[in-house]
């Protein structure tokens, strides 16, 4: 009698478990973005110019011939120059639920791309803007507007040499985001930023800013 009372409980629990308490388990939440593409009416505004910098060097021997060196573990030839791309300012602060403009100016580098990291944030079709601040054009997949230059094609989100683009957003999670070109950033399998590629190629970087919303 016993073994048949501990039967017909265990069945009653599993039958509960396999038609109805799978079915009332509450659904997962999406993930917030911390940083929303449009902005409230009436948030308030906060603009910000950007430039992309460069430091670069070639290292050489006491003689001044130059020198085969290391780059953070990466054998480099001599003459080869050791260069790394930034962004100027390379950190922004902001209070949550302020609008932010960004607009950023392509000075070193042939071109360039940003995306903010984790968010809806970035270049691709973002508004190319003259020194006023009127729109001249997006920064789509298009023929490179500096025929001197490589690439004679940009892909979408990347700007030339001389361009300024705007970004707009509105910040309203806390906490710290990094801001990305990814024309010389190798992103890892982990998230990690490098600057070199999977083949070891030099991207003269990593190039990244930091948004910090307080």
């Amino acid at each position: 009698m016993l073994n048949k009372t501990l039967f017909l409980a265990f069945a009653s629990i599993t039958l509960a478990v396999t038609s109805g308490a799978i079915a009332a388990q509450p659904a997962a939440k999406a993930k917030t973005a911390g940083l929303s593409p449009t902005c409230a009416a009436n948030a308030p505004a906060r603009e910000f110019l950007v430039a992309t910098g460069e430091w670069d060097t070639v290292p050489k021997e006491r003689d001044g011939k130059p020198a085969a060196y290391n780059d953070r573990g990466q054998p480099r030839a001599a003459n080869s120059k050791l260069e790394r791309y930034t962004f100027d300012p390379g950190m922004i602060v902001v209070k949550r639920g302020e609008c932010v403009t960004l607009r950023i100016h392509s000075v070193k580098g042939s071109h360039h791309n940003v995306t903010i990291e984790g968010t809806e944030i970035g270049t691709e079709g973002a508004t190319i803007t003259n020194d006023a601040g009127a729109a001249t054009g997006k920064a789509a997949a298009r023929a490179n507007p500096n025929a001197f230059e490589d690439p004679a094609k940009l892909k979408a989100g990347e700007f030339a040499r001389g361009e300024q683009v705007t970004l707009r957003f509105q910040a309203t999670q806390a906490g710290t985001y990094r801001m990305i070109c990814e024309v010389h950033t190798f992103i890892g399998a982990k998230g990690e930023l490098k600057g070199y590629d999977d083949k070891n190629k030099p991207l003269a970087g990593p190039m990244v800013g930091y948004i910090v919303v307080l």
